[in-house]
């Protein structure tokens, strides 16, 4: 086989796979989220001698019905998008916040998820360096916008 289309076929493989784990992430993460619900919910009174970062964040997150079905929206949302090869790019922008987020949450608040947290984020940061010449067209090589003078036209008296 050709080097060079056995790294193209290599590549789509890996942008396949990232794909596929990505919105498999994101449909249990969004799922947890809408039922039976992955946050703590209930009374809750911080007593920083015995209780950890984690649940604190657990309980603010578990707060909140409502924001907790936006979040699960979105991770829905873009996991859909990611399964669907022509939106899959706009899937993976609306999926990198979201990602980066959750990371900085995990490292921030010691939840032990921070290495499937930083994966997906590596994973997702890759798959748009992989379509970085398509994100630069769209981006960054746009055609100038050219005005057109309008025609002035002589005036006419009616009289």
């Amino acid at each position: 086989m050709n080097k060079t289309v056995f790294l193209y076929k290599l590549k789509m493989s890996t942008i396949t796979t990232f794909r596929y784990v990505l919105a498999l992430a994101f449909f249990i993460y969004g799922g947890a989220k809408i039922y039976p619900g992955q946050f703590s919910t209930g009374d809750f009174v911080f007593d920083s001698t015995k209780d950890s970062a984690m649940q604190l964040a657990w309980h603010f997150f578990g707060y909140s019905d409502i924001y907790n079905l936006f979040i699960a929206g979105g991770e829905i949302t873009a996991a859909l998008l990611l399964l669907i090869p022509r939106t899959a790019t706009l899937g993976n922008i609306i999926y990198l916040p979201i990602t980066v987020n959750i990371t900085i949450l995990d490292y921030c608040f010691n939840i032990p998820a921070l290495f499937i947290s930083s994966l997906l984020t590596f994973m997702s940061v890759s798959l748009l360096l992989f379509e970085y010449r398509k994100l630069k067209m769209i981006f960054f090589n746009y055609p100038p916008i050219v005005k057109k003078e309008m025609s002035h036209h002589k005036k006419v008296n009616i009289l």
